[in-house]
């Protein structure tokens, strides 16, 4: 079980993160939503270990989490230009007996020998994707992960977190679009005002749109019916 326990972050004296408490269970899918700008990309920050939360705790089977355990996609990466992707991949240790990093970038068409500064955003997220499997981590969190994706690498992306699920690992997605989430996921909670407002099983996805979206929906609805 991740266990968060009170926690709260601030930037800038303004808070993003207020007094959060909530626990997940092990090995499934949890999805992340929230509009823009609802602290998703924050609360992994800190859920990964690259920022300090103002306080609260974050705890793995009673125990305080690591960066060890957990591999991060996160939604904008920084790579040295003048690495080839080869280079870059060299830099993370394998843990993950059955990683092959050929057979990846053959199923994700990705030139190894290439340097990354003639890499599109879309190539750039497949090479990240496939050095963090490259480690046999605990927790894994994407943050966008389908962004900059053609739909064949949207597809095999899936079908990995499915995979990645079966063994056993726990895993994170923040999208802002929610129907892939709809079928990876066992659950998915909705992040809003700072806080999670509630959790979702499979058998009540259906009422997500309309928790989400809802006031969205209706200024949108009211603005647009005066401006066409």
């Amino acid at each position: 079980m991740i266990a968060i326990h009170n926690l709260s972050f601030s930037y800038n004296e303004k808070p993003v993160l207020q007094n959060i408490n909530i626990s997940f269970e092990e090995h499934l899918t949890h999805g992340i939503v929230g509009l823009n700008g609802s602290g998703k990309t924050t609360f992994f920050n800190i859920l990964s270990g690259f920022l300090t939360a103002d306080e609260g705790s974050i705890t793995l089977n009673g125990v305080t989490i690591k960066k060890n355990d957990i591999a991060y996609i996160d939604a904008e990466s920084f790579f040295y230009p003048k690495l080839t992707a080869l280079e870059f991949l060299s830099v993370f240790p394998k843990t993950n007996l059955n990683y092959n990093e050929v057979e990846l970038a053959n199923i994700f068409d990705l030139p190894l020998d290439e340097f990354i500064d003639s890499y599109s955003t879309g190539m750039k997220k497949k090479l990240l994707i496939i050095s963090q499997l490259k480690q046999d981590k605990k927790i894994f969190i994407l943050d966008e992960p389908f962004n900059g994706l053609d739909m064949e690498s949207n597809k095999t992306l899936q079908m990995i977190i499915e995979l990645l699920n079966k063994k056993q690992k726990t895993i994170f997605i923040a999208s802002h679009i929610i129907e892939p989430l709809y079928t990876i996921c066992q659950k998915i909670h909705h992040l809003k005002n700072k806080h999670f407002t509630k959790s979702y099983s499979s058998n009540e996805f259906n009422q997500l749109d309309a928790e989400v979206f809802g006031d969205f929906n209706e200024n949108l609805k009211n603005t647009l019916s005066k401006s066409l």
